[in-house]
């Protein structure tokens, strides 16, 4: 049940470019400005590190404990920041005179973050161990720890870029249908 979002959650702490964003459901596709790098390994001492980092960027007061809102303020955030970042890129793109200047209009439905939906609940279901509505760093880590031990195929305690891709197209295929 966690594997396509933790799957999806490793490549992005592998690589940071590698992050995916979901389209809005209406509009145009967003124009792709870098090609996505092959990932590095990552060592689970590294992996462990950026979990924390992530998990207390997240923890807005703190107690070691992420709560619905929290999760909903760090994703908003998120994607206000790669909409920022998506926007200046399509700018950029879309302003060919290089003069500076893009209609707000046509400038606006092109990355509109606030269309994309929440997945903060979602997040929290599949990482609350306990299921009492908040993620202790204990069940942050049980739930992605127990990920990255399934993507390290060789357990050697690295992931290699082979490894990652593997799991992420394990992932994106769709669960086998059971027999009636």
């Amino acid at each position: 049940m966690l594997r396509p979002f933790l799957a999806c959650s490793l490549l992005a702490l592998a690589t940071p470019l590698a992050a995916q964003t979901a389209a809005p459901a209406a509009g145009p596709a967003p124009i792709r400005t870098q090609p996505v790098p092959t990932p590095e390994p990552l060592a689970r001492a590294d992996f462990v590190a950026r979990l924390d980092e992530e998990f207390a960027r997240m923890d807005s007061n703190h107690d070691d404990v992420l709560t619905l809102a929290e999760v909903e303020a760090a994703q908003r955030a998120g994607a206000q920041s790669e909409a920022l970042r998506q926007n200046q890129a399509v700018f950029a793109r879309l302003d060919r005179d290089r003069d500076g200047k893009l209609s707000p209009q046509e400038f606006a439905a092109l990355a509109n973050p606030d269309a994309l939906p929440s997945t903060a609940a979602a997040l929290i279901q599949r990482l609350d161990g306990n299921r009492d509505g908040r993620v202790t760093k204990v069940e942050h880590r049980a739930a992605t720890q127990a990920n990255y031990d399934r993507m390290d195929a060789d357990r050697d305690g690295v992931l290699t870029a082979a490894e990652i891709l593997a799991a992420n197209r394990a992932a994106a295929q769709p669960a086998p249908a059971t027999p009636r």
